[in-house]
């Protein structure tokens, strides 16, 4: 597998059960991977005293299992918008090769509404965007998420909503014309030489009018828009806006601690009881299940290069 800047206990890579469930080998490279990518993050927030914490899986699998569900294959972060925003001002002078920290505006096409830190010697695509053969960063990763303030008004909320849906959908339909085009399609020949030389006459005149980078800050802008207000909820909203399940208490992570997460420590909400039980009800029961990725690509030891070719 690739080369890591992590020490690796004795046999962690070996296939192991837990909780009934088999992990294999392959998995385990992907999980070391992923920790490798903890440990240059968590170096980079502690040096710039950036604040983050676990969050979803990541946060239920060091309470209820000490490091990953058997069943997970990523590690989810999040952090307020303030940290977020440092974040993003100082990672391209702290994060070097193999290590590529990925937003809309350092690797323009990637749309995922918030960063990730990727390894850009391996691999890890989204099974329904290896046929796009997209040229931004599709290396292993781990996600990092921005907390926004939700609006306690209903109506306010709801116009907000509606606003952030609309820059959203105006950077999609763009980028896919300009950074998000694939010319991966069944047309043949002439006329694919054609639908080619289309898109690169039309993708500049979009580039410089109606640029996609300037919507996807005004839809940033207004998931950030009430952060001035101590609002009781926060969320995710530049990631899923819509989804109520993702809500969280302010109280529940003013406070942090940090717990065993396989052979490292992860920082997790103080309160993580009433925040696991709100996200998903009893959370000591096991539930067999998916990561939320579905069928990802992973490769530990070929980059994404490979893969796009």
């Amino acid at each position: 597998m690739v080369n890591l800047n992590i020490e690796l206990p004795d046999n962690f890579l070996d296939e192991e059960k837990r909780c009934d469930y088999v992990i294999s080998s392959d998995m385990k490279k992907v999980w070391a991977v992923e920790l490798d990518l903890l440990v240059e993050f968590d170096r980079v927030c502690k040096k710039h005293g950036i604040k983050y914490f676990a969050s979803g899986g990541t946060m239920l699998g060091a309470v209820r299992h000490k490091g990953f569900i058997p069943w997970d294959d990523d590690i989810d972060l999040m952090m307020m918008r303030d940290d977020y925003n440092q974040l993003c001002k100082i990672a391209s002078k702290e994060f070097k090769h193999p290590y590529f920290f990925q937003t809309e505006y350092t690797d323009e096409g990637s749309l995922r509404g918030h960063a990730q830190l990727r390894n850009s010697m391996t691999t890890g695509i989204l099974n329904g965007e290896l046929i796009y053969k997209f040229r931004f960063n599709q290396g292993i990763f781990i996600d990092i998420f921005p907390l926004d303030s939700v609006i306690d008004d209903e109506t306010k909320y709801n116009i907000q909503k509606k606003r952030a849906k609309k820059f959203r959908s105006i950077y999609t339909k763009l980028s896919a014309l300009t950074t998000r085009y694939s010319s991966n399609s069944e047309e043949k020949g002439i006329k694919k030489i054609t639908k080619n030389i289309l898109h690169i006459l039309f993708s500049k005149f979009i580039c410089k009018y109606f640029n996609p980078q300037k919507y996807y800050r005004l839809f940033e802008d207004e998931c950030s828009k009430y952060n001035t207000v101590n609002t009781k909820m926060i969320s995710t909203l530049s990631f899923q806006f819509e989804n109520r399940q993702h809500f969280k208490y302010r109280s529940d992570y003013e406070e942090i601690i940090e717990v065993p997460f396989e052979f490292l420590t992860i920082p997790i909400a103080r309160n993580y009881k009433h925040a696991l039980k709100k996200r998903y009800g009893n959370y000591e029961e096991y539930v067999v299940g998916n990561s939320c990725h579905g069928n990802v690509i992973f490769d530990t030891e070929k980059p994404y290069t490979e893969y796009i070719k």
